[in-house]
């Protein structure tokens, strides 16, 4: 699996943020400047981690992103799923997909112990592991 730019960029603004005290406003800019990310694709990436209910949206002067819950309960997995879709090594792995070489492949159930393995280490590394507190 190749993470994609997005689910990079993704991971450093949600650490970003995750590492901000809760109450303060974060602007698109200030996360684009700290993390060095495209400003236009972080507005991009931050769309998908809102829709996905990660990152809550402020309007007006007061304005600016916040994570929507705390860094104790967002995992790597969520943020990388919302970015780039469910994890998948190989094509074997695609629970929408069925493999024709699956009963004669000799290498099928590595890559499904490595998919479960990854998904599960994603799955168990929070945002707040990652922070200067944490």
């Amino acid at each position: 699996m190749l993470l994609s730019r997005g689910g990079d960029y993704a991971i450093r603004a949600m650490v970003d943020l995750a590492s901000r005290p809760e109450e303060e406003r974060n602007i698109t800019q200030g996360i684009a400047d700290r993390q060095k990310i495209p400003p236009a694709f972080l507005s991009k990436v931050l769309a998908n981690l809102t829709q996905a209910g990660l990152v809550r949206t402020h309007r007006g002067a007061a304005g600016g992103v916040g994570l929507a819950r705390s860094p104790e309960e967002i995992s790597l997995r969520e943020v990388v799923e919302a970015v780039q879709g469910p994890i998948i090594l190989n094509e074997c792995t695609d629970p929408y997909r069925a493999c024709p070489l699956e009963d004669t492949c000799n290498v099928s159930r590595a890559w499904r112990e490595a998919q479960k393995n990854l998904v599960e280490l994603l799955g168990s590394a929070y945002l707040s592991q990652f922070t200067k507190a944490g």
